[in-house]
């Protein structure tokens, strides 16, 4: 061999070497924080052993002596699936992301900073129950009992960013719920909205492009003056939303949720079936970890939030129940009088002058150097837009008054839920539940239903501001909340279901106002037409009716799009093909089907038609934040005669509706043909609207495809019961949906139906990370049994935790 044939092996072979390395290293990394799900462990702090049988999509089914093991081990079991999600969520919540992320992070931690959900959590903890303490300290005994034995083991994500996780206490877990009610918040987005929306067209011209509750859709209960203000608007709180939504993976403001309760009379078992699919972004890892947790003292079973340790939507033996956004205005915002913009000190209320409250923070920065950031309190809440240094040109301060600032404990509303055996003590939990509000949809095995509100509603002198209040009286102060006693509530009702789909929650003739903001009522009026339709149910028809795609806003809008192709001639094959398919359709949505690309293209292009040339991008960005709006509210329109929106302001012409109807549709048509080329035929829905499940990384193009899952064809729009939101800025990007789905049958423990997308697992590579996807996407359900030799018979994998003497 030459020379230089040796050198050339040598190369090789030292490549060769190389690669076996880096693949050995790099599968060392991924696979080292695998959690062990099957054998024995040696666990310090559990006081007896524990069992942890696990299904075959590693969702577990806990066995403890003691309510102390129980829910330690879910912090142990949380933290084997989902350590570096929970590390992420915590460090949102306390304003922490920088010091990982570096400065792209900046904008969320000075908005979490400014908003003190940290400080919020530390107070909340000293208030709670001692029973609900001991339970939230077992949790995070367990969670630091499996950071502590697995140093060096921890889920790549750590390893990338070069960080450790630090110890978990139980302000952790009550900082990711107040996190998760602020993500839920809607009211302080529709405030600011309407009142630039009336800024800039007149109250009277905004108020069209503005929601309202469509006459005769249904209430979850069926029916038995202008405010002082100045118009300026904390545009820094939204940015500093938007930055953090970006940074998380969040994209809009869109959520919802699917719920209703059947009773006994109205099944084919003669026992209630409760059903709820949560709407949220569609993420990786998921939202949800499913579990079951027994202990002499509970028995309970359902999604759980990692980090967190109780069931939220779930059953036990005796109950079962869902949840929904209830989409109340649970915020104001106040112009404040103070001695000074750049540097406040005091703040004028009802003529005297009161201090300051001044909270200083040193932000630690990854890779630059730390910030010393300031904010400011008034009694009403935190200064908002104050957020970023350029806010001292701001004119005025303006406060936030918040439900979620206020002391409240939902913890103990959870503790007590899992454990509830009847309908009194289900309302007994809630009465300590304060934020996000939502609507609890109620079943028990005694054959009986129920609704109730959960949440502070506030009293108010007057409803619904569209500008920031007058802060220096206390003419536009909250009078408290609503009692408990009086908040909306339903048992039993004759027609034998309940059902919310974030609808209007009931009449005008309810004393206290509650929002003007609902989602918009195609997905309540859909459910409630099959609920309507046949005497009994069973499990199976509930499932189908989790599934359905069937859009009745199609049904409303297809009629008036066809009229306005009357008595016209039409000569483009395209648009006469595009008519014969709405005139054949019968209005669901499957991912197949060329109608629903057709009308939904066809319905973004008459929004931009019909808004563009007023509106302009950075306001009609703004209206696209809550992602349904724009939809409900061209709805609204095209069901009118003419409205003045349709005009084209910068034609010499008055253009009216059926004109922007007929050019919104050769618009579609040409743009589907740029984007899917072909034959009409061809353009089925599914080529278009696409999930897929983000993670943190996927921002980075490298990193993207190995830790996103997807992008997977799905149906769906905004308008039918299985969710597929999207936005105007990414079209047909599915990123609302489904987060879970569970169906409770009161007649049989073991007969819970369920799927969770992507899977258990925040384990890249791990075989629960992704495994329920197709589940989901195929419209398909686990079991999820409750009763222990079912359980055995089922669970290959059992985790046996023994005590660490």
């Amino acid at each position: 061999m030459s020379t230089r044939q040796k050198i050339l092996v040598g190369i090789a072979g030292t490549i060769l070497i190389l690669l076996i390395v880096g693949a050995g290293t790099t599968y060392y990394l991924v696979t080292k924080s695998f959690p062990m799900n099957s054998g024995t462990e040696k666990v310090q702090g559990l006081l007896s052993g524990v069992q942890v049988y696990r299904d075959t999509y590693g969702v577990p089914h806990i066995y403890a002596a003691s309510d102390h093991d129980g829910y330690f081990t879910v912090g142990y079991v949380h933290a084997q699936e989902r350590l570096w999600q929970m590390e992420l969520v915590r460090r949102a919540g306390m304003g922490r992301l920088s010091e990982i992320l570096g400065s792209s992070a900046l904008p969320a931690d000075k908005m979490f900073r400014t908003l003190g959900l940290w400080r919020l959590a530390k107070r909340n903890a000293g208030l709670l129950d001692p029973q609900v303490r001991s339970a939230v300290q077992a949790y995070a005994d367990g969670v630091n009992a499996f950071i502590e034995s697995h140093r060096g083991e921890y889920p790549i994500e750590f390893d990338m960013l070069k960080f450790e996780p630090e110890p978990w206490t139980i302000e952790h877990s009550l900082v990711i719920s107040r996190l998760m009610a602020w993500e839920l918040n809607f009211s302080r987005w529709t405030d600011i909205l309407m009142g630039v929306l009336v800024q800039k067209f007149g109250e009277e011209r905004a108020r069209e492009v503005f929601p309202n509750w469509p006459a005769g859709a249904p209430f979850i209960l069926p029916k038995e003056g202008k405010r002082k203000g100045t118009i300026l608007f904390p545009t820094q709180l939204m940015q500093a939303d938007v930055s953090y939504r970006r940074l998380m993976g969040i994209s809009d403001i869109s959520s919802g949720s699917n719920a209703w309760a059947i009773s006994g009379a109205k099944t084919m078992s003669g026992k209630p079936i409760v059903a709820n699919d949560p709407h949220l972004v569609l993420m990786a890892p998921g939202r949800w970890y499913e579990l079951h947790l027994n202990t002499p003292d509970v028995d309970v079973a359902g999604p759980s939030i990692a980090g967190v340790p109780f069931v939220v939507i779930g059953r036990n033996e005796h109950i079962a129940w869902g949840v929904t956004s209830a989409m109340m205005d649970d915020a104001d915002y106040y112009v404040e009088e103070v001695d000074s913009v750049q540097y406040p000190t005091k703040y004028r209320f009802n003529n005297e002058w009161r201090p300051m409250i001044q909270y200083v923070d040193t932000i630690v920065v990854k890779d630059s150097l730390p910030i010393v950031y300031t904010s400011y309190w008034t009694h009403h809440g935190p200064i908002v837009n104050r957020i970023e240094s350029n806010a001292r040109f701001s004119p005025q301060l303006i406060s936030m008054r918040w439900t979620g600032n206020d002391p409240s404990d939902e913890a103990r509303t959870f503790y007590l839920i899992n454990r509830a055996r009847n309908w009194d003590e289900f309302k007994e939990a809630l009465k300590s539940f304060g934020s996000p509000a939502q609507n609890f949809v109620y079943g028990d095995v005694d054959g009986n239903i129920g609704y109730y509100t959960g949440g502070k509603l506030p009293i108010r002198t007057v409803n619904s501001a569209i500008v920031p209040l007058a802060g220096n009286t206390g003419q536009f102060e909250w009078k408290g909340y609503v009692p408990f006693e009086k908040m909306p509530q339903r048992f039993d009702p004759p027609e034998g279901f309940i059902a919310t789909a974030n609808n209007k929650i009931i009449d005008d003739s309810y004393p206290y106002y509650i929002s003007n903001t609902w989602e918009p009522p195609w997905r309540a009026m859909r459910i409630n037409e099959v609920l309507n339709s046949q005497d009994k149910f069973s499990v199976e028809d509930v499932q189908r009716l989790q599934l359905d795609l069937v859009s009745l806003q199609a049904r409303e809008l297809v009629p008036i799009i066809l009229k306005a192709f009357d008595s016209v001639d039409v000569r483009n094959e395209d648009i006469r093909t595009a008519l014969t398919y709405f005139r054949t359709w019968n209005f669901e949505m499957t991912r197949n089907d060329v109608a629903t690309t057709l009308f939904e293209d066809f319905f973004l292009r008459t929004i931009h038609n019909t808004f563009d040339d007023e509106f302009g991008g950075q306001l009609i960005g703004l209206y696209d934040t809550l992602a349904t709006m724009p939809m409900t509210i061209i709805t609204e329109l095209l069901q009118k005669d003419s409205s003045a929106w349709f005009d084209d302001i910068t034609t010499p012409r008055t253009e009216t509706k059926n004109e922007i109807i007929r050019k919104s549709l050769e618009d579609a048509v040409n743009d589907l043909k740029g984007l899917l080329g072909g034959e009409l035929k061809e353009w089925q829905w599914g080529r278009l609207h696409k999930i897929e499940f983000k993670h943190i990384f996927s921002a980075n193009s490298l990193l993207r495809p190995i830790f996103d899952i997807g992008p997977y064809a799905v149906g769906g729009s905004h308008s039918t019961i299985w969710k597929g939101d999207f936005s105007l800025n990414q079209p047909y990007a599915n990123t609302v949906g489904p987060s879970t789905r569970q169906i409770f049958d009161l007649a049989d423990m073991n007969n819970t139906r369920a799927v969770t997308p992507p899977g258990e697992s925040g384990q890249v590579f791990y075989k629960h990370y992704s495994d329920q996807v197709q589940l989901w996407l195929q419209g398909e359900y686990r079991r999820m049994p409750m009763q222990r030799d079912v359980i055995e018979r089922l669970c290959r994998d059992v985790l046996s935790l023994e005590p660490a003497r």
